[in-house]
């Protein structure tokens, strides 16, 4: 796994601040902690990458850095009282998907919005997902799959971790652009929506690295595509959806530090120029490649001027299931 020439490129270009010093407004952040808000549980692989940060990060803004779990209802807590915090670059959170989908699934619920409540800071990495059957499973490749469900509509089925999820949305995206039908069965947690996969109950699922390694690696799983733009380092001979025939088909998660809109610019650049410079260091590399999650570094700059295609992104494949 490389951090490529490209991402180099996008991560200088957001850090202007380089060699000229910190302008006067920044001069004097921190000087208090900082406090990463994580939607998430301890142990889980969002929070173990943003822990990853916080010892790098104390070191070089020499201020203390602290990591706060805040798990439950899918992240909704996290995000929205994130949302509300004062935007002075003492609240910072690492961000997925979910800041784009909880306003879209929990209208009512949901009081925040990611372009109007949200900044972004920098990504750090990019997170595809693996298309996975049970090892009994008669479908040997992803194209087996697809011919399979074509043949029997709505016959064969997926699992997730609850409607809206990261692996559902995926698995409503595959189908679309294959042109197949397959019947989505929600779980409550990726734990039993994978080992039923497992078990030859469901007939397949995407999940991310994390939560199907071991069972791949232990032969419980049979790993049929990834559906990212690369293949997994560590299964080299498993194609990309798209390389095993769904043409232009990609779908990655993603892991962005962000903070509450109004945050001063100046804070951002600093923010910027240190997570940007810790993502791409040997460590870093090394911790990507043991979570099989793909060093990706882009400023704040480049993403906020991304923020409108990728939410019109989320809301299409979002109405795709609805409407499924």
């Amino acid at each position: 796994m490389t951090i490529t020439r490209r991402s180099l490129l996008k991560a200088a270009s957001a850090l202007p601040l380089i060699g000229l010093g910190r302008p006067s407004f920044a001069a004097q952040y921190p000087s208090r902690p900082i406090r990463i808000v994580v939607p998430a549980s301890a142990a889980t692989s969002i929070d173990v990458t943003a822990r990853f940060f916080t010892e790098p990060l104390s070191k070089r803004l020499n201020t203390p850095v602290v990591v706060e779990n805040k798990p439950g209802t899918g992240g909704l807590i996290a995000y929205t009282s994130t949302a509300k915090t004062e935007p002075d670059g003492y609240t910072l959170m690492l961000a997925g998907i979910p800041m784009y989908l909880l306003p879209l699934l929990s209208k009512g619920t949901a009081t925040f919005d990611a372009q109007a409540d949200f900044t972004p800071v920098t990504r750090v990495a990019r997170v595809s997902l693996g298309v996975v059957v049970s090892p009994e499973s008669p479908y040997q490749t992803l194209d087996d799959l697809i011919q399979a469900m074509k043949k029997n509509p709505n016959q064969l089925t997926y699992s997730s971790q609850g409607v809206g999820s990261t692996a559902h949305l995926c698995c409503v995206l595959f189908t679309h652009m294959s042109d197949t039908k397959a019947q989505h069965i929600p779980y409550k947690s990726t734990t039993t929506a994978t080992t039923d996969v497992a078990a030859g109950r469901i007939t397949f699922t995407t999940q991310t690295a994390p939560a199907v390694l071991g069972l791949i690696e232990s032969n419980k799983l049979r790993l049929l595509a990834v559906t990212g733009d690369k293949r997994w380092e560590r299964f080299p001979d498993v194609p990309t959806v798209a390389e095993a025939g769904v043409p232009g088909f990609e779908l990655s998660s993603w892991l962005d530090f962000v903070a509450p809109k109004g945050t001063p610019e100046p804070i951002l650049q600093v923010l910027t120029r240190e997570f940007s410079a810790i993502a791409m260091t040997p460590e870093y590399k090394e911790f990507c490649s043991k979570q099989i999650i793909f060093p990706d570094v882009v400023g704040y700059q480049e993403l906020a001027g991304q923020m409108p295609a990728e939410a019109d992104k989320w809301k299409k494949i979002v109405e795709l299931a609805q409407a499924a």
